[in-house]
């Protein structure tokens, strides 16, 4: 009995997979394909349509207890708020233009507040990454570090959300929320100049983000990384590392993933 072709396989997983993000057991998933060809799909067919999928991000994946896999999209289990961007508001520096600037920050001044010198730190833009904005942060910053006594290496993830002047809203805060899904940190950067119309949002936001752990990150001038504030720190998130390990292993580049792994096993990348 012929098999379903490869493009066939990797659009029903795609449309199998819940819209939410809720993973699904490799065997599940295997079973509703076999029902939805009405005939039986290989193993190997099977974790090859699996892993061009992850080869091209379309999907993350959790190890361990079978395995799963996972569709991120713009659903979100949170409530958001209705958005409250006023169309009137300057737009002198578009998010894309501001993609520039928010890396020279993080590779510069957030980095070295981060006190990690011997540690490896991976900045990637991950804006166009994935599905949803949701699931979809701007930003990822990895630190390794390795224990001098103990065994093991210690990994934290940082996921930021980048907003206009005129984006600064309680939807972007939720925005942020919900990428914390995927990570241990999540950030809000604001460009917010000094003198903005905005600035009468601003206690709002910060008593949002506070509220739900969220860090809030000023960006008052582009053009210099050190105009970046911090203005709440985040909470640390007690995401599961498979989670964490399905998200990085879908988003980083095939270099940063080696350096990761590298760092983590104590090797020289």
């Amino acid at each position: 009995m012929p098999t379903p072709d490869q493009g066939s396989l990797d659009a029903r997983i795609l449309a199998l997979l819940p819209t939410d993000g809720t993973p699904v057991l490799n065997r599940v998933m295997r079973a509703m394909l076999a029902r939805a060809c009405e005939r039986p799909v290989s193993s190997e067919a099977y974790f090859s349509a699996r892993d061009r999928l992850l080869a091209d991000r379309s999907i993350g994946r959790l190890r361990g207890q079978g395995g799963q896999v996972f569709l991120a999209t713009e659903a979100e289990a949170l409530p958001a708020p209705p958005a409250d961007r006023s169309a009137d508001e300057p737009d002198a520096w578009p998010e894309a233009k501001l993609m520039g600037p928010l890396r020279a920050y993080l590779e510069g001044p957030f980095r070295a507040g981060l006190d990690l010198s011997d540690a490896l730190c991976l900045v990637q833009d991950t804006s166009t990454i994935g599905r949803g904005q949701w699931s979809r942060p701007d930003f990822v910053l990895v630190t390794a570090m390795r224990f001098r006594l103990l065994p093991g290496a210690q990994v934290d993830v940082h996921s930021f959300e980048l907003k206009t002047e005129a984006g600064g809203t309680v939807q972007a805060v939720h925005e942020a929320l919900a990428q914390t899904r995927f990570t241990h940190f999540g950030h809000l950067v604001w460009h917010l100049p000094t003198g903005s119309k905005a600035e009468t949002r601003l206690a709002e936001i910060e008593a949002h983000c506070d509220a739900h752990g969220i860090g809030l990150i000023r960006l008052r001038d582009p053009k210099r990384a050190e105009s970046g504030e911090i203005l709440v720190d985040p909470k640390r998130r007690a995401t599961l590392p498979a989670v964490i390990d399905g998200f990085l292993e879908s988003r980083l580049s095939a270099k940063h993933r080696a350096a990761l792994e590298a760092a983590v096993r104590g090797a020289q990348a």
